[in-house]
């Protein structure tokens, strides 16, 4: 039976396309010119050039236009992009495999976490973790759930805990409940709101968020609903610790998960108010690409996150 033409040309493009070239246009994407990229990767600017010009041939198509800002991908270098992510993440975890059988070299795990979850688990976890693996270095990414999400599949990072995204398909995604919070407004101690029992109080003060709703941050949501001025936001923050850093040297508000502020209102720091809310609790969720296995130590870190959060529920 003849070969068919296709399948020459897929294997040619497959033999042409080197692991080196994908790292490049990695590089040069994420730096912004071949100069960076370079610099970053310890070569020489013209090796540099010389693979994303062999990439561009062999692809037969352009992936790289200079800007104002720099170097950017073109439409089709992003999509090259997004799978040479998951190919340089694969061949790295490979790596860490082989080392990791053979007793050798460090472990690097990237997560992903919501506010919530850095506050609630994240702790916990770590300390868990290193007890029977202290050789590995841990990489906490912040932000919301799409672009953890985008993240995960592109491989950029190992796992995901956070709230599930509404606004698109997790069919290529492995996700189960960790655990829940209930939501509430809060302030620091002393606040000149302190005492406020309905939302009216507080529509002369800015607001914090880091849980958001589809339609946009849910204080919105509520004073709309109760017919007051739209909030005045603020800030959105990703991270736990810059949630808590501003409430506490300012008259700010936020509306938030509470399990993750429970710690610092123990301790007086933070108040919860006396106001009654009609939302669900925050649902923080494990996501795992189906598709990708994790490596040894990404699994045993996944772990206990599942039984940090046990222990939340006892």
């Amino acid at each position: 039976m003849p070969d068919n033409p296709a399948d020459h040309n897929d294997n040619e493009t497959r033999d042409k396309v080197r692991e080196a070239h994908l790292r490049d246009l990695i590089a040069v994407i994420e730096t912004g010119s071949v100069r960076s990229a370079a610099r970053k990767l310890g070569l020489a600017q013209a090796a540099v050039s010389k693979n994303l010009t062999a990439l561009e041939k062999s692809l037969g198509v352009p992936l790289l236009v200079r800007s104002a800002r720099g170097v950017e991908p073109t439409e089709f270098g992003r999509i090259v992009l997004r799978r040479a992510r998951v190919i340089d993440a694969e061949l790295r975890h490979l790596q860490e495999e082989l080392e990791s059988a053979g007793g050798e070299g460090r472990k690097l795990i990237t997560v992903g976490l919501s506010a919530t979850a850095e506050a609630m688990l994240l702790p916990t976890a770590v300390a868990r973790f290193r007890e029977h693996t202290p050789n590995a270095l841990i990489s906490v990414l912040g932000g919301r759930s799409s672009s953890t999400i985008a993240a995960l599949r592109e491989a950029r990072i190992d796992f995901a805990v956070g709230p599930l995204p509404t606004d698109q398909s997790l069919s290529d995604l492995h996700t189960e409940q960790l655990c829940s919070s209930d939501m509430g407004i809060v302030v620091r101690a002393g606040h000149p709101a302190a005492d406020a029992r309905d939302l009216a109080a507080l529509v002369p003060y800015g607001w914090l968020y880091s849980v958001q709703q589809s339609g946009g941050p849910m204080i919105v949501t509520l004073m709309t609903r109760q017919g007051l001025p739209a909030p005045t936001l603020v800030a959105h923050c990703d991270s736990s610790s810059a949630l808590v850093s501003m409430l506490l040297q300012s008259d700010l508000v936020t509306l938030n998960s509470l399990g993750g502020l429970e710690p610092l209102r123990e301790r007086g720091l933070l108040k919860v108010l006396p106001i009654k809310l009609d939302l669900p609790p925050a649902v923080q969720h494990l996501e795992t690409p189906t598709k990708r296995p994790l490596t040894p130590s990404a699994a045993a870190l996944a772990d206990e996150f599942r039984r940090a959060s046990r222990r939340l529920r006892r």
